[in-house]
């Protein structure tokens, strides 16, 4: 199955945002979780934050760095002064409001959000706009926002952040649950050949809860 095919498919639908030091991680498992998308197991997406934090790297990997995002459908999040983009998000209603102060009361409980600094303005803005746009959860690495899963699951109708360990072990439960259904009913289809489960990385073992 080719990128120009199966970047667009979501054979599991299991639909995902990806915080933005994901889309060129070298670990194995940001690298299993890229190859899902390719192969059309899984769907990855970016907020419009992601072109704000581009926009302030280093000169040398700028260019490389918007090439890379470029693969990724972008969904427009309520503009937040001084960290969207002009012509880059959305004018927010009064849910997208209130979604965006309980997620950063959430994230950041001891912190003034008129004086947030302004990656803590954005890792909110991220999450309130994965969770906007019904995705299943928010791939990270970043600690402060992992440690408050399980609050944002209860707050948010389940809403998942995940570790790319943990966004793998999700995708693979799926495609075990497709494969077996195909197996059973074989009019279905074929599927793609990869991934077997001797490709799974390391750490992604369990299913998420």
């Amino acid at each position: 199955m080719t990128d120009e095919v199966s970047r667009f498919h979501n054979i599991t639908a299991l639909s995902l945002y990806i915080d933005t030091h994901i889309i060129d991680a070298p670990d194995e498992a940001a690298v299993f979780l890229r190859r899902l998308m390719k192969e059309g197991w899984i769907s990855l997406s970016r907020t419009d934050v992601m072109g704000t934090e581009l926009a302030r790297a280093p000169d040398e990997k700028r260019a490389d760095l918007a090439e890379a995002s470029a693969s990724y459908p972008e969904s427009y999040g309520p503009m937040v002064w001084n960290q969207s983009r002009w012509g880059s998000s959305v004018w927010g209603s009064e849910e997208d409001h209130s979604r965006l102060n309980d997620t950063f009361a959430i994230l950041f409980p001891n912190v003034n959000r008129a004086t947030a600094r302004g990656n803590h303005l954005r890792d909110v803005m991220h999450v309130s706009t994965a969770i906007r746009y019904g995705g299943f959860g928010f791939v990270t690495r970043e600690r402060r926002l992992l440690n408050k899963a399980e609050q944002i699951a209860e707050r948010f109708h389940s809403f998942q952040i995940l570790s790319p360990e943990q966004a793998n072990s999700e995708a693979m439960a799926r495609v075990r649950g497709v494969r077996e259904l195909h197996r059973l009913e074989p009019h279905r289809g074929s599927l793609p050949s990869w991934p077997v489960e001797s490709d799974v990385p390391s750490g992604s073992a369990e299913t998420t809860q």
